[in-house]
């Protein structure tokens, strides 16, 4: 039934493999080197915020949408949850023809796991029979279940033919002839869907093959390592992981910013094939190094090379074979993903051997880089370029916000940054922007502080947000990071402070004394905030902080709460959006100044009411105009519980509202905790009793 099941998945996924063939590329001149190769832009997957980006919710998703029978609304899921999902989170990128790969896996290699106990599939001896002539290798990194010298001959495996195996051009890349590997390469040569997908593969190749060798080459690795590309995006340079991953070689942001790559709202250099590749190369040399053996390197850039190092001194040996078979020695991703890109490299060295021969790769699509200034927009250099801005936008996906990156203020530096424009354009749109430079700067730069919204800016600079978005290309669903230089229109001068009529109210758990050497401050909240951030930009400690403010440090802070520190008197918070203590009212929860202020609001007042004979919750609720669930929440009790003569209840009234007879001031009122709960021993509980024994 599962075969059935993979075999009528694989059918779907080819016919959309079939549909998204690219046409071919028209031929262009090879690109000089360190300029990147590209194309128009693939369709890919939506941009997940930048690191640490404070997720806002999704727009509310159309009634259409909404009412899709059977079928979970995603948009309204990601507002509950105030950001992706734990599926978006388990979703990876994954082109169509590399999910219709996994699909097939599914078949090549049942069941995805071994049950408990068992070990993963045996690869069985070598299943080459050896010749006379030739040297005699048994790398099957388990212990020899032959002689050395004279191994058992195997020309079958599975019941299949495997002496053409003999025929094949090896590549550079260490080749162990383990079930795995051959399942993979029979399932190229023999079986339609594998042909198709790797004749794809093949043509799509050649788009990125020049830029890429260049890089492997200059770090001293074998070309074949190419086909990593392959496997981790498809050759789909634009290609985002929900788990932060992207770009051709799908580089998490903090290891590509450790191989010099910038990664932040305004440019992300794991997008550009050209820096990638290099930062791939780097990472899969240095990797190397660490393990020695490719089989290592290419299993630690699969599974981090932390979680291999563990690996191999839990089951004490270093041979990738023998990690693979050892139950839980490797992720079952791992164990296919090294015997997958050896795959894709033996077929490329042997295209006649698997039916390729008349597979052409596309041309490489070759780019000039011009090194544009800073704040420079994409509309600016495609004006200087003379190409169509949405071409150049397709070409450059590492400039996240339609511009190059600005300078900090303050910086006199002019560092420039690489746009690439079609092969030819280079030269005078040089020429163009140098000319633009020389006009003076119509745009100012900000630093975004902590606590401060693209709204607080705007109002600071006197602009609008809509203004800002626009000049710095931020997504409507985005939440600029504090730290983010952006631009303003020019004139702003200084950032100024919002004007405040009176002090601004802020609600605390309690009063607080202040030690000496302190002084008390409060921060607002904005959507995306943890208490780790907050509590390093206040330079306190989170537990300080979640006792000062009654926080469950599990939860997560919400916009709009205001948290109270008690901050260092030295501290510097000139970078953090904050009330001092004179410039704010601190209203302590279920005070009468708290429920003065905020009933008055809502045009109410807080009042007690004396019950008298013969009231109820009903005749209550009618004379003070409010419902039986307003009393009930006002006064934490049940409506079934019964009104004695004479007893209190507090209640809000219309502040207009005429005196009722019983009426007084109503108490003062600070939340009381609940009277604790003393667990019962075991033997008080009710005990449970099987089915069918309820009345014995």
């Amino acid at each position: 039934m599962r075969a059935r099941a993979a075999v009528s998945l694989l059918v779907l996924a080819l016919a959309q493999v079939a549909r998204a063939a690219s046409p071919p590329v028209a031929p262009v001149r090879t690109p000089p080197a360190g300029a990147a190769s590209g194309s128009p832009k693939p369709a890919r997957a939506p941009a997940p915020p930048p690191p640490g980006a404070r997720p806002k919710g999704p727009a509310k998703p159309s009634a259409k949408a909404s009412r899709t029978p059977g079928k979970p609304n995603e948009a309204a899921r990601r507002a509950i949850a105030g950001g992706p999902t734990q599926s978006d989170a388990a979703r990876g990128a994954e082109t169509t023809e590399l999910a219709a790969l996994r699909a097939a896996e599914q078949e090549l290699f049942p069941p995805a796991s071994p049950p408990a106990g068992v070990a993963w599939p045996s690869d069985g001896p070598a299943p080459l029979p050896a010749l006379p002539d030739q040297p005699v290798v048994d790398a099957s990194g388990l212990p020899p279940r032959h002689s050395v010298a004279a191994p058992t001959p195997d020309p079958t495996i599975e019941g299949r033919e495997l002496g053409w195996l003999r025929t094949l051009t090896l590549p550079a890349l260490p080749v162990r002839w383990d079930a795995r590997l051959v399942r993979y390469l029979t399932f190229y040569r023999d079986d339609p869907r594998g042909r198709a997908l790797a004749a794809a593969w093949m043509r799509r190749s050649g788009r990125y093959t020049p830029l890429v060798l260049r890089a492997l080459r200059a770090e001293g690795v074998p070309d074949d390592l190419l086909w990593v590309a392959l496997v981790e995006s498809g050759f789909d340079p634009a290609v985002r992981s929900p788990a932060g991953a992207a770009g051709l070689f799908q580089l998490m942001p903090d290891g590509a910013r450790i191989y010099g790559l910038q990664v932040d709202r305004w440019l992300d250099e794991r997008l550009d094939p050209t820096r990638a590749s290099e930062a791939a190369a780097k990472f899969l040399s240095d990797l190397h190094r660490r393990f020695g053996s490719w089989e290592l390197a290419l299993a630690g850039y699969n599974m981090g090379y932390g979680g291999l190092l563990a690996a191999i001194r839990k089951y004490n040996t270093n041979d990738f074979a023998k990690l693979s078979e050892v139950e839980a020695g490797l992720p079952w991703e791992t164990t296919l993903y090294v015997p997958k890109i050896v795959a894709m490299a033996v077929v490329a060295k042997n295209p006649a051997a698997f039916g390729l021969e008349g597979v052409e790769p596309d041309p490489a699509v070759a780019l000039d880089a011009v090194a544009a200034p800073p704040g420079t927009s994409i509309a600016a250099v495609a004006s200087a370029a003379g190409v169509p801005e949405h071409d150049l936008e397709a070409l450059n996906p590492q400039l996240r916000a339609g511009r190059t990156p600005p300078q900090a203020p303050g910086d006199t530096t002019r560092p420039t940054t690489n746009v690439y424009v079609p092969a030819g354009r280079g030269e005078a749109a040089t020429l163009a922007l140098a000319r633009a430079a020389r006009e003076p700067i119509e745009l100012e730069r900000r630093t975004l502080r902590f606590g401060e919204s693209l709204d607080m800016l705007a109002a600071s600079v006197g602009t609008t947000r809509a203004r800002l978005a626009d000049l710095n290309g931020v997504r409507s669903d985005e939440t600029v990071r504090a730290g983010t230089v952006l631009l303003v229109p020019p004139g702003s001068g200084a950032a100024r402070p919002l004007e405040k009529a009176d002090k601004t109210v802020v609600v605390v758990a309690s009063a607080t004394s202040v030690p000496q050497g302190r002084r008390r401050v409060f921060y607002r909240v904005l959507s995306g905030d943890t208490l780790a951030e907050v509590s390093d930009a206040l330079s306190v400690a989170v537990d300080d902080l979640c006792r000062w403010n009654a926080i469950d440090a599990s939860a997560r802070l919400h916009d709009g709460m205001t948290l109270v520190a008690l901050v260092p008197e030295a501290a510097d918070l000139a970078r953090v959006v904050h009330l001092e203590e004179g410039d704010a009212r601190a209203l302590v929860v279920g005070s009468d100044e708290f429920f003065a202020h905020f009933e008055a609001l809502r045009g109410r007042r807080r009042s007690s009411f004396t019950v008298q004979k013969g009231d109820t919750w009903e005749r209550v609720a009618k004379r003070t105009g409010l419902t039986i669930g307003q009393l009930e929440r006002i006064n934490r009790r049940s409506r079934t519980d019964p009104l004695a003569p004479g007893e209190s209840l507090v209640v809000y009234l219309a502040a207009d509202a005429r005196p009722h007879a019983g009426e007084k001031p109503a108490p003062s009122s600070s939340p009381e905790p609940l009277e604790p709960v003393v667990a019962p021993h075991p033997e008080e509980l009710p005990q449970a009793r099987a089915p069918g024994h309820e009345n014995r």
